[in-house]
């Protein structure tokens, strides 16, 4: 099943997070650094439509790790190859650094967001559990809440000890699967809540943000950028991509209206639908486009949907060949989507 509200959400995250890679204005890079909790909490409402309780956890694991992380494999194949023949003295093929990428841990940069969403994926079928279990939104919340000050506490008392070495390697997994699983139960919980309840959530989000900015104002004599806590990220990132992102959300009529308007809607849902290769494709455009940020973002994106629409079209055509469906299935599952 598949919403537009949330395909046109998916679409607003995939942007904001491509024009956080071609080096925008500070203020432009501040209001759109809601980005990846944005694409977090969709993965949150589209879980919620998509996934069957009673798979067998192995199973679905095994199709999570298919579709996240195969296609990222095979994308980082291909660029290592093309430089190996093009550019062999390239830094990016360095031992490090690709075996690191193939890791998702640094590399050539950018695959750190498919961790996060693995990381998301291994504990989904148990939030969605409690989340089914769970009827009071109060309840729910309050108990989210309190999870992510408990995490807010550790993650303060432990930051001299996560910046290098064995403690740096333990935070990618402590430090992004507990506020990211909180993001996405929130996410998973979004599409029940009526107008007014969802508003509460924003002023609420706004209120922790614009607090905690104050105060770090006071402290610091300057305004701080949500993107300094993002690593790992902490309350004052998550409060202020929390108010953005719902604030979308509740006026995601609005905004479906104005796609409409614009003759826009085919283009946007094509991108959401196929957000994770057109978001792999832009990965070597903004590493190798200079000059001017907006040019660089209208050339990065629409050469990478473009690259995406050719994979499609090409894919279409290699899958009328291919008799057997299970073939067919695979292949779709990499190279779309």
């Amino acid at each position: 099943m598949r919403d537009n509200s949330i395909d046109i959400m998916r679409f607003i995250g995939l942007a904001a997070i491509i024009l956080a890679h071609v080096g925008p204005p500070e203020l432009l890079y501040q209001l759109r650094n809601f980005d990846v909790p944005l694409m977090v909490l969709v993965s949150g409402m589209a879980f919620g439509l998509s996934y069957k309780p009673g798979t067998r956890y192995s199973h679905y694991l095994w199709k999570r790790l298919f579709r996240l992380v195969v296609p990222v494999w095979v994308f980082l194949t291909g660029y290592f190859f093309a430089l190996l023949i093009f550019n062999p003295s390239h830094p990016d093929l360095d031992v490090n650094t690709t075996v690191n990428s193939y890791l998702l841990n640094g590399g050539i940069g950018y695959v750190w967001i498919i961790r996060v969403f693995l990381l998301v994926a291994l504990v989904s079928p148990f939030i969605y559990i409690w989340h089914k279990a769970q009827p009071s939104n109060f309840v729910y919340f309050i108990t989210l809440a309190f999870v992510f000050m408990i995490y807010e506490v550790v993650r303060y008392f432990t930051l001299p000890y996560i910046q290098h070495d064995v403690g740096n390697k333990i935070s990618l997994v402590t430090h992004f699967i507990v506020p990211y699983g909180v993001i996405f139960a929130i996410g998973l919980r979004m599409p029940q809540l009526n107008e007014k309840q969802i508003t509460h959530f924003v002023v609420l989000s706004l209120a922790t943000f614009v607090s905690l900015a104050l105060g770090l104002y006071v402290m610091e004599g300057v305004f701080v950028p949500t993107q300094e806590m993002k690593y790992p990220p902490a309350l004052y990132y998550v409060s202020y991509a929390l108010f953005v992102s719902c604030l979308l959300w509740m006026l995601r009529e609005q905004i479906e209206l104005l796609i409409d308007k614009l003759k826009l809607k085919t283009f946007v849902l094509f991108c959401a639908q196929n957000s994770i290769w057109i978001y792999l494709w832009h990965i070597p455009l903004v590493k190798n486009l200079h000059g001017n940020f907006a040019v660089k973002y209208l050339i990065a994106f629409s050469v990478a949907t473009m690259a995406a629409f050719i994979q499609i079209w090409l894919l279409n055509k290699l899958l009328e060949k291919i008799q057997s469906a299970a073939l067919r299935k695979n292949f779709r599952a990499v190279f779309s989507g």
